[in-house]
């Protein structure tokens, strides 16, 4: 089958986003707690695993649901609108999941895309160096080993869903015998393959760094690799050609979660304004808000603004799903991807914005729902490609400062920074 043929009936769809919005009522519960300790909720992943999302994105031929990207990218926003934060932590195995399905050999599949569907093992996925972001070289190594297997080590940032993870899947740069990396920066690029090993091997082990602004749910802290010794199957796949060919599974569940934000943020200022009053003013004994006009325009263009974004996924899926992105290079491609990701995360950020605008300063109060989406809605530019890296790379490749052939798309990635 395609890429992106559609596996799921419309009633299988449909239930699916029925199970997210139950789930989502438990999302909501948590999420405030979580967000004040800083602490990823350790009580929601027997209740996503017993719901059957777990597997939702496996194709069917493995077990698993055969969910569609738009479908994926769907049960996304429901859950954010529980929980954005709690909704992006979950959201990492899912994007792992569309990004191996297409990305991983046949034999690949068949070890690990059962696992998923059947026993319900979540992905975490770390591929960035704490010393650069996704487009940098690999510091992590994978040296061969004399039973054919690899010797990991390292240390990779932005492991979100790491303290839940049965899974791991990251890059590393295949060393020679000795363990020296390449010397020429392409042959360095071409060495860095895609691993997916066990997260319970030794030499695997969490440092606790997250504490951020925003997103505090997620418990993305980092991974050390020290020596982890990984069997001859753990290589799956190229990285640079392999996980930028693979982009969608990131920019559109990526998309989803922040338009459950913008969901969030939009019903949560519409209820506080309908029932809102200033108290007596020169107008009115009791001036209710929503009858400011600058209050109805305001929501008026919050509303237009998650239509926009609503439009932009839905639109930008269904192309995926006719296949109308056959043909672009790599990197082109990637760059017409995140068009969708830059649109809704930054209609996140000012959405956020105006909704405590418009509510006033109780919004500004540490705990309300809405301080607490205006700081979540700050992490959209920083996932990969970030904002300004996707101008800049559309921006190159308008001025006709990234052409090249076919034949070499996968090396036009691996040095896309």
């Amino acid at each position: 089958m395609g890429k992106h043929d559609v596996e799921m009936t419309r009633q299988e769809q449909e239930a699916a986003i029925d199970v997210a919005r139950e789930l989502a009522v438990e999302f909501d519960r948590v999420g405030k707690d979580a967000d004040a300790k800083n602490s990823f909720p350790h009580e929601l992943v027997p209740l996503y695993k017993q719901s059957g999302l777990a597997g939702i994105a496996v194709p069917k031929e493995y077990g698993g649901g055969g969910a569609d990207i738009l479908t994926l990218a769907r049960i996304s926003r429901v859950l954010a609108k529980g929980d954005p934060a709690s909704s992006l932590a979950f959201n990492m195995h899912q994007t792992m999941v569309g990004i191996l399905r297409g990305l991983m050999s046949d034999d690949a599949k068949a070890t690990w895309l059962p696992q998923v569907a059947s026993d319900n093992k979540l992905i975490c996925g770390p591929f960035s160096e704490e010393r650069a972001g996704l487009i940098g070289l690999a510091d992590t190594t994978a040296t061969p080993t004399a039973d054919g297997g690899w010797t990991i080590d390292g240390r990779k940032v932005w492991a979100t869903l790491c303290e839940a993870a049965d899974i791991i899947s990251f890059n590393a740069t295949v060393t020679d015998d000795d363990g020296l990396l390449p010397d020429d920066f392409m042959d360095h690029a071409a060495s860095e393959g895609v691993f997916v090993i066990s997260a319970d091997l030794p030499g695997l082990r969490i440092d606790r760094t997250w504490d951020a602004m925003g997103m505090r749910a997620t418990g993305t802290h980092s991974l050390v690799f020290d020596g982890v010794r990984a069997n001859h199957e753990a290589l799956v796949g190229n990285f640079r050609g392999g996980l930028f060919g693979e982009f969608e599974w990131a920019a559109m569940t990526f998309s989803g979660v922040y338009l459950g934000l913008i969901d969030k943020v939009y019903e949560n200022t519409r209820e506080i304004l309908r029932k809102k009053s200033l108290g007596r003013t020169a107008e009115a004994a009791n001036t209710a808000l929503k009858n400011l006009g600058y209050i109805q325009s305001g929501l008026g263009r919050m509303l237009v603004e998650r239509e926009k974004c609503e439009r932009v996924l839905e639109a930008t899926c269904q192309q995926l799903v006719e296949g109308r992105d056959a043909g672009m290079d790599v990197m082109s491609r990637v760059g017409w991807l995140d068009v969708c990701k830059v649109t809704i995360t930054e209609s996140a950020i000012d959405i956020a914005d105006l909704g405590m605008r418009l509510v006033g300063g109780q919004s500004f109060r540490r705990g309300h729902v809405l301080e607490r989406l205006y700081r979540d809605a700050r992490s959209g530019p920083f996932h990969p490609l970030t904002t300004e890296q996707t101008y800049d790379l559309l921006g190159r490749i308008e001025l006709g400062l990234m052409e090249a052939p076919a034949e070499d798309a996968e090396q036009a990635s691996a040095v896309a920074a």
